[in-house]
């Protein structure tokens, strides 16, 4: 077998090595094994995950275990309390109870799940932190509601995150179970175990993917797809390498068309800044505002708004970046009133974003259920779209800020043109 000067093997013998290795036919087909999850990619969307640990912790729930999980859930979380002396309630106490009158309910309060059992005196309450962090004052807010409302049960508050982090104040971290993911993944499994020959096949299948996803997704915790992959990935690093090299080539072709189809149109629009993903514009009709000159940290012109070629999504924007809150807030203001830019569709939001705002954005290219798009094929959609906005959006929206900050319309205006 020939070897480069390197030792690595040819371009072309590398790949075929990599086509017939039979790991690369197992990872693909443990790719295409159906997950829920992945489809709906709820992966990490915290309410999706708050109204399955619900259902789970029912006991009427459709999911066939009765009390099963529930019990074990509240012995897991009693332990650690009974430890850290945060309720006075032990796993044995938790062996003992009925479970018979237990009400589970989501977003009660604002707490994300609620578990309410009048016979045994408790309240469970669980708060699930994924992507997000604490709200100010939250957690204690939550336990004031809960020793009003429920003044005669023993409250054991929990505090769900995937790295079982204690909540950030000492007080509320003194009164919290902190629970992280992996023992909930864990319990799912041992449920599994245990109970999977009670329960219907389709429920197993739906909790064994959802612990396939905590583990994969929120734990970020090695599986035998990732092993699988890396063991290839070793074995064949000269060939995916080749790979993972062409594809920003073939992507920058594309790019290369939706810059020159932009910058056909100058001078209408000015070079300001360029990187690798995206490409930003100046209009010279706004050079003579000088609310607009006075940005801050993200391009050395001290521009306030910008037109923006986003490669990735195939998108042009219209940017309003860091600067003076003021002229922020008019240049939000103008994109969400009903005839702020006459003709033109602006994006509407429920609130300016602190840093950049996009007040209106334009699809140039469609994607086509690829994950690269044919440029070749797609450069006719280019150039139709970025004619569109020169014709119909470009002059509105220059001449709708000018007005929004006193100046008349630009001289430039073809007549007939808003």
């Amino acid at each position: 077998m020939t070897m480069n000067r390197s030792g690595a093997l040819p371009a072309r013998e590398a790949l075929q090595k990599l086509v017939m290795d039979e790991d690369l036919q197992r990872l693909e087909d443990l790719l295409a094994e159906f997950n829920l999850f992945d489809v709906l990619k709820i992966e990490r969307r915290e309410p999706q995950h708050s109204a399955l640990l619900a259902w789970l912790l029912d006991p009427r729930g459709s999911h066939g275990l009765r009390d099963y999980f529930l019990r074990r859930f509240l012995s897991l979380a009693a332990a650690e309390a009974h430890d850290r002396q945060i309720a006075d309630v032990t796993p044995l106490d938790v062996d003992g109870w009925n479970l018979g009158s237990v009400e589970v309910a989501t977003e009660r309060h604002n707490i994300d799940i609620l578990v309410v059992d009048e016979q045994d005196a408790l309240v469970c309450f669980v708060e699930n932190k994924i992507g997000s962090g604490e709200h100010s004052g939250q957690l204690s807010k939550y336990l004031e509601i809960i020793s009003r409302e429920y003044e005669d049960l023993t409250p054991l508050p929990v505090f769900l995150t995937p790295e079982g982090l204690e909540p950030e104040s000492e007080i509320d971290a003194s009164r919290y179970v902190p629970l992280d993911y992996g023992k909930l993944a864990a319990l799912i499994e041992r449920t599994l175990t245990t109970r999977g020959s009670t329960i219907s096949a389709s429920v197993a299948a739906f909790l064994e993917q959802y612990a396939r996803t905590l583990r994969r997704h929120v734990l970020n915790t090695a599986d035998n797809v990732e092993e699988l992959a890396l063991q290839i990935y070793n074995n064949h690093r000269d060939a995916i390498d080749l790979i993972i090299n062409a594809r920003p080539a073939a992507e920058a072709m594309g790019w290369d068309l939706l810059d020159s189809t932009v910058e056909s149109f100058l001078p209408l629009l000015q070079p300001d800044f360029h990187s690798k993903w995206y490409h930003r514009f100046f209009a010279p009709g706004l050079e003579d505002v000088p609310e607009l000159q006075q940005g801050s940290g993200w391009t050395e012109s001290g521009r306030v708004i910008l037109f923006e070629l986003k490669y990735k999504s195939r998108r042009f924007n219209l940017i309003v970046g860091p600067g003076p809150e003021e002229t922020r807030q008019r240049l939000y203001h103008l994109a969400q009133k009903d005839n702020g830019v006459p003709g033109v569709a602006m994006r509407k939001t429920t609130s300016l974003s602190k840093s950049f705002h996009t007040v209106y954005s334009k699809l140039l290219l469609a994607p086509d259920g690829g994950d690269l798009p044919d440029y070749g094929k797609g450069k006719p959609q280019v150039e139709n779209a970025v004619a569109s906005f020169f014709r119909n959006d470009y002059w509105p929206l220059v001449n709708s800020i000018r007005a929004e900050f006193g100046l008349p319309r630009n001289p430039e205006t073809p007549p007939g043109t808003t």
